[in-house]
Parts: C-alpha cells; sequence; structure tokens
C-alpha cells in the first residue's frame, strides 16, 4: 500500500465516487495513478513520477489559481470531479474533499444557455400505471432558478427534458431501472444521468428539504399540489447540498408550473421542427439561432424558453411581439 502523499490521495479517492480527484498540495493541486493518467491525456498536461513505498506512480498537476478552467474542462466533457482542499492543523496540515463538481453543479460556465440539474421521480405504488405520473424538478444554479411540476406520461417527460436540455439528469428510485425510459433521456439528450441516494428522494425526507429551503407554507402559496413534484425538488436539494457546490442560500425562488396554458411540443417535433438545432444536432440554422438577437444570456434563455413551450394566450403572444418591436425600432 502506498504511503504519504500518494496514500492520503488514494484515500480521499476512496471516500469518493466522482471520476477524478483533484487535491492540493500548497500552491498545486495534484492528481496521482490513473486520475493522472486521465487527465494527461483530456487536458495535454504533463505527467512525472512520484516515489511512494517503493513503487513509482503518474503524477500530474496545475497551479493552485487555474485549477478552475481545467475542471470546467473535466466536466463538460462528463467527469464528475472532486475537490480535496488544504488546512492547517496543529500537528501540520491535513485535507479534505470540500466539493464534487457534476455538470449539474458547474458554476463556472459562459454558455449562454440555462445549466439545469433535474431530478426525476415516478410513482412507487402504481402497478396499473406503467407509463407514469412523473414528477420533474429543474434547478439553474448559476441563477438560482427552480420550477417544478407533473407530468402524465413518459412521452410529456422527454418532451420536457429536452426543452430544457439539462446538463445532469439525477434518475430517481423507480426511474434508474426503466432501462427504456432512460436509454431514450440519454438519447434526447446532451447531458449525463447519475445515480444519487435513493433516500434523498423518500417523501418526508424530501419535503423536509424543501420546507428547509423555502418556508414551509411555500409549497402551498406557489400551488405546489404533487407529492411527486416535491420529492424531486427535494432530492435536487440534497444533491446540490452533497456536492458542495455552495449554492443553496442562492436558490429562494420555487417555481410550480403546468401545461394548462401552453402548447405541448414533444421532443420528435421539436427536433422535427428544427426549433434549437437542426436535424444534424447544429444550433446554426435552427429558428432559435435565426431570431436570436438577445443581448444577454438571460434574454436567450427566456427566448428559447418560448420557442419551445409555445404560449396559447393570444394576448400574450401579442405583447411580446410589441415588445420585440419596440426594442428593434
Amino acid at each position: 500500500m502506498p504511503t504519504g502523499i500518494v496514500g492520503e490521495f488514494l484515500d480521499l479517492k476512496a471516500e469518493t465516487d466522482a471520476d477524478v480527484l483533484a487535491m492540493q498540495c500548497g500552491d498545486f493541486y495534484e492528481f496521482f495513478a490513473d486520475d493522472a493518467e486521465l487527465v494527461a491525456d483530456e487536458l495535454d498536461l504533463t505527467v512525472s513520477q512520484k516515489s511512494s513505498h517503493g513503487s513509482s506512480y503518474p503524477m500530474a498537476g496545475v497551479p493552485l489559481s487555474e485549477l478552475t478552467p481545467y475542471v470546467k474542462a473535466l466536466v463538460e466533457r462528463g467527469y464528475r470531479v472532486a475537490v480535496a482542499d488544504q488546512y492547517e492543523t496543529d500537528d501540520g496540515h491535513a485535507r479534505e474533499i470540500t466539493r464534487v463538481v457534476t455538470p449539474g453543479t458547474l458554476l463556472e460556465t459562459a454558455d449562454d444557455d440555462a445549466r439545469y440539474l433535474a431530478a426525476v421521480v415516478r410513482k412507487d405504488d402504481a402497478p396499473d400505471a406503467p407509463d407514469g405520473p412523473y414528477g420533474l424538478a429543474l434547478a439553474d444554479v448559476t441563477t438560482g432558478r427552480f420550477l417544478v411540476t407533473e407530468v402524465d406520461t413518459a412521452g410529456d417527460l422527454r418532451a420536457e427534458l429536452y426543452r430544457f436540455d439539462p446538463a445532469e439528469v439525477l434518475p430517481g428510485p423507480r426511474v434508474r431501472n426503466d432501462d427504456g425510459l432512460l436509454g431514450a433521456v440519454r438519447e434526447d439528450l446532451s447531458g449525463s444521468v447519475s445515480v444519487f441516494d435513493a433516500e434523498a428522494f423518500a417523501p418526508g425526507r424530501a419535503t423536509h428539504a424543501v420546507r428547509e429551503q423555502f418556508g414551509r407554507e411555500t409549497a402551498d402559496s406557489v400551488g405546489i399540489d404533487s407529492d411527486l413534484a416535491l420529492r424531486a425538488a427535494g432530492a435536487v436539494l440534497g444533491y446540490v447540498e452533497e456536492t458542495g457546490a455552495g449554492v443553496l442560500a442562492s436558490i429562494t425562488r420555487l417555481t410550480a408550473y403546468g401545461d394548462d396554458d401552453h402548447v405541448a411540443v414533444d421532443a420528435t417535433t421539436q427536433r422535427n421542427l428544427e426549433l434549437t438545432e437542426t436535424m444534424r444536432g447544429d444550433s446554426e440554422g435552427s429558428l432559435f439561432e435565426t431570431v436570436d438577437h438577445t443581448v444577454t444570456a438571460a434574454g436567450g434563455r427566456l427566448l428559447r424558453e418560448w420557442i419551445t413551450r409555445p404560449r396559447r394566450d393570444g394576448g400574450e403572444l401579442t405583447r411580446r411581439l410589441d415588445g420585440g418591436g419596440r426594442r428593434s425600432r
């Protein structure tokens, strides 16, 4: 067994289910063993060797101030990256994992699109309802936006996920065993699917998490009448807390939404109409790319939402058109 720095690294790595660990060693974050080989291949880092207990281990590192772009690059390629920071003790110093950066909890992004973390829950005791209903929660950790809803069928769920295109999806206990649905989700989305603690989706624990985050009366006041939606919301909050993203304090607005006032556009129709990407999978040439003259990331996100989930209210559509006309003059 390796000792010293390498042994400490491997012990910390064993504590997490992350794909890669970056461990602070003074003014550098170091990667050892298989992790060093992985980041060297992915990020073109130089690999050296570190001796420990008579053996030699691959080692790669980046300066303390330059970790963020490397973590961002790894996460955008689908890796979960744990970060272990160094702190001082009476005997010198020690290290502990302080956060795990995942596709849905990445904060450092210049992408104009929202970066949603989603959780999906299906009823546990509905053998007579093989196709739903489903609870869905979506959080954009970069803005604090938090949306919840319930949909009736797997087709409706796929349409909502396709519309928001979350960077990471957390399937609940029943959903994670539905190979057909998960296969369709992976086919529809560009993001990743991550397995999270099943207990986080339990009704009592999830409801408690929502009440602690938003206040006891919030669920009723914003019109959430779905236990499934609450369970999905609680799981998202639990995941954000466990990964150490440090953004729970900024998630303060809970919004429930339904489908009564919108036109349902399923994933296949959105793709065939080339609303946000062409049939080849490119954004260039899509309706969104053609009409998008917004000047802020938030504006682009709103326009994308309007296009993929159009309103039924003619008066609201006219107001939007009039507003766009005034701005363009």
